[in-house]
């Protein structure tokens, strides 16, 4: 599917997320019908804007949903037009982490979110593009790894994170890599250890979140993020990002997503993964 609207002349103003449309070209879809398409890429001058779009499953991390997120990165990277990637969400939910109905199914590393997850931090990282994301909502997991990844996060203040794979009987190991970039050990351990929620503005302290702010003044300040960065000269930016690159970083991402495999292979993750599907308490709980 293929959309046009006519282009906005200059400017960012018009840049809007979480499920609007706004001036410039459309493109929705990225290589998949329509009918599978969980992102929407649209172009605004000079601007990439990525919205992860399916809300009904909080923008779960699939299989599917991370290759179109690559390949609209990829496309970004490509285009000499776009300075900035913006990544926003339809719906309440920034991301509830991996599809954890696909990982329940997947009995191979390949065919588990997680590890598909690690090339889609790795390609982030690796943008020579900043990366901002937008957290209108809450996320958790592999979402909040995403956070991480990108350069730049504004969000909601009322946005809640959260590490909750532990209480699912896994490691999020494959997020570690790129968590580690913005927190410390310590603070790393007590987050993953206990599961437990944080706010946007306790990501602000920690340096996970760039900005945390009303509601109503998540736009404003994603357009005056997005306009400091086309402050910068392009080539000096890639090389900030070069400069500031963690060495050896999508290996050591795939090596955590082998990590995390065996920990959603393992009994205990089964039994974990299947009793947050069915709703139900983990045996360690009882």
């Amino acid at each position: 599917m293929h959309v046009e609207t006519e282009p906005v002349p200059g400017g960012l103003g018009g840049i809007r997320g979480g499920g609007n449309d706004f001036g410039g070209h459309a493109h929705y879809g990225t290589g998949v019908d329509s009918n599978d398409a969980l992102i929407r890429y649209q172009d605004a001058h000079k601007v990439a804007l990525i919205t992860l779009d399916a809300p009904q499953r909080r923008n779960a991390l699939s299989t599917s949903m991370i290759a179109q997120i690559r390949e609209a990165l990829a496309r970004a990277r490509s285009d000499e037009r776009k300075r900035v990637v913006v990544i926003d969400h339809a719906g309440p939910w920034f991301c509830a982490g991996a599809d954890l109905a696909e990982s329940a199914r997947a009995t191979r590393l390949e065919e588990l979110p997680a590890a598909h997850l690690a090339e889609l931090l790795a390609d982030i990282c690796e943008s020579p593009k900043p990366v901002v994301a937008v957290a209108r909502g809450g996320a958790r997991g592999g979402g909040v790894g995403l956070l991480a990844a990108a350069d730049l996060v504004v969000s909601d203040y009322r946005a809640e994170f959260a590490f909750s794979e532990v209480r699912l009987g896994v490691v999020p190991a494959v997020i570690g890599p790129v968590v580690a970039r913005k927190l410390t050990r310590g603070l790393m351990r007590r987050l993953f250890m206990t599961g437990e929620s944080f706010s946007a503005v306790d990501g602000v302290g920690w340096g996970l979140v760039t900005k945390a702010t009303a509601p109503d003044s998540v736009e404003r300040h994603q357009a005056d993020t997005v306009e400091k960065l086309l402050a910068g000269g392009p080539k000096a930016l890639a090389g900030v990002k070069a400069l500031t690159a963690t060495p050896g970083l999508r290996d050591e991402l795939r090596s955590a997503a082998a990590v995390t495999a065996e920990y959603f292979f393992s009994e205990e993750g089964r039994e974990g993964v299947r009793s947050f599907i069915e709703k139900s308490s983990p045996p360690w709980v009882d």
